[in-house]
């Protein structure tokens, strides 16, 4: 009866996990296999964030281009209905003579004024404008890379999920052989009791480790589903990787940031705008200079001094403004200092993320190569552990205490391989290179695939 109770056990253990198979296996039979390069591609794609910064830039552009034509005439048609009476008289040499005339009646003119000097005024709204385009475009690429960091993030994570979900299958399997093990062994009478029992609880063990592996993978899928706004499952086909041959020098790195990142391309972009912002808020100051013009379509109306057409040059100077001006040109001023110290401080917070990053890629790196020393020795001591137990020289729990140290090496390792890839997208956002992580996936010399 206890033979049977146990083989029930194991028996309803294992359709727990056949269970747990089909429905894992039902995501599994509709899954596609994606690439990071078509990952990245589809979120580019669908990403709403990106969106928004693509409308940004299309805004700012047509911004730009209402302003082309500052510097160009205006031309405008005036139509109006006149009530008007004049009355009066005038006297002259040959006597009074008495006026009375309606002016009742439409008026219609072709009207043009055009700005010739307005002290710097127009062209910098100009460049202003298409600053604004420049810092959009920033902006739009600085979402490019934030975006690649999070997939990569997403991406990878899948990858790694797999991977030790990969190897608690593994280990389950091991410990599945184990028990078939103990069993026979106890059915002879090489072993007692308690060892049997013993195999069990590390079978069953690796069975809920094998759970929570493989709702973790779950969870990771349905981070990067909802990421690419994928209604089907989407199965990593890159796998983590590792470049042992080490990177760049640092100061490579720092040489692109300063030149690549699209945060401080922004800051240009910003700056360029507080300038023009100086000589608008100065040009309040100068005089203006225009031409107008009038032409009267209708003059069956008009009264005897008004002019058929009329043109001319203006100048117009404000001697009194209800606005400082000088505290105006003064808060552009500090306008573009505000950028310049926030730029400077962001050039050292990018300096040091790149620095940071370079040297959590070199320490994965690293970490890496030292673990498969730890990695073989733990394969060749649960191979020693299992020979043992077979001779009845080791324990089951020596076997278990084997099988988990392989297990942590390999989970480790994994994680470090992850830990590698995040660290050198952190470099590459840093530096403005995000996009170029396929790349570096080429010249990998060591993939970890599940």
């Amino acid at each position: 009866m206890r033979r049977l109770s146990e083989e029930l056990s194991r028996a309803a253990v294992w359709l727990g996990l056949v269970s747990l198979g089909v429905t894992a296996g039902a995501g599994f039979a509709v899954a596609a296999p994606l690439s990071y390069e078509d990952a990245r591609a589809a979120l580019h794609d669908v990403s709403d964030l990106r969106k928004s910064g693509e409308a940004s830039v299309d805004r700012s552009h047509y911004e730009a281009r209402a302003a082309d034509s500052l510097g160009l005439p205006d031309l405008s048609v005036n139509a109006t209905q006149v009530f008007a009476v004049k009355t009066g008289s005038l006297e002259t040499p040959l006597g009074t003579i008495g006026i009375d005339q309606n002016f009742n009646g439409p008026r219609s003119s072709i009207n043009s004024t055009w700005s010739i000097y307005t002290g710097g005024r127009i062209e910098a709204t100009q460049r202003a404008l298409a600053a604004g385009v420049d810092l959009a475009r920033a902006e739009l690429t600085a979402t490019d890379e934030q975006l690649d960091l999070q997939l990569t993030q997403v991406y990878f994570g899948l990858a790694l999920a797999a991977n030790i979900e990969s190897t608690r299958s593994s280990l389950l399997q091991q410990a599945d052989r184990q028990l078939e093990r103990a069993v026979r062994f106890e059915q002879r009478g090489i072993i007692a009791n308690v060892e049997r029992l013993n195999a069990q609880v590390s079978r069953d063990e690796a069975a809920r480790e094998l759970v929570r592996a493989r709702r973790d993978r779950e969870i990771a899928q349905a981070r990067l589903q909802r990421l690419l706004h994928r209604d089907v499952v989407a199965e990593p086909s890159t796998p983590l990787f590792v470049i042992t041959n080490g990177l760049k020098p640092l100061p490579d790195w720092l040489s692109a940031a300063g030149h690549q990142n699209p945060v401080l391309s922004a800051f240009d972009a910003k700056s360029e705008q507080a300038r023009q912002g100086i000589v608008i808020a100065e040009s309040r100051w100068k005089p203006e200079v225009f031409a107008f013009g009038s032409y009267a379509m209708i003059r069956h109306y008009q009264s005897i001094i008004e002019p058929n057409w009329i043109a001319g040059i203006g100048v117009s100077l404000t001697l009194f403004s209800r606005e400082d001006r000088a505290s105006k040109v003064s808060a552009a001023r500090e306008g573009l200092r505000q950028v310049q110290a926030l730029e400077a401080e962001t050039r050292n917070v990018i300096d040091s993320a790149v620095e940071t990053s370079y040297r959590k890629v070199e320490q994965a790196r690293e970490q890496f190569e030292l673990l498969d020393s730890t990695l073989a020795l733990a394969r060749e001591n649960l191979r020693l552990r299992e020979r043992g137990f077979d001779e009845g020289q080791a324990t089951s729990l020596d076997v278990n205490d084997a099988r988990n140290a392989l297990a942590r090496a390999e989970t480790q390792r994994a994680l470090v391989a992850y830990e590698f890839v995040v660290a050198l997208a952190q470099l590459l956002e840093a530096s403005g290179q995000a996009h170029a992580l396929p790349e570096y996936i080429q010249i990998a010399d060591i993939h970890l695939r599940p």
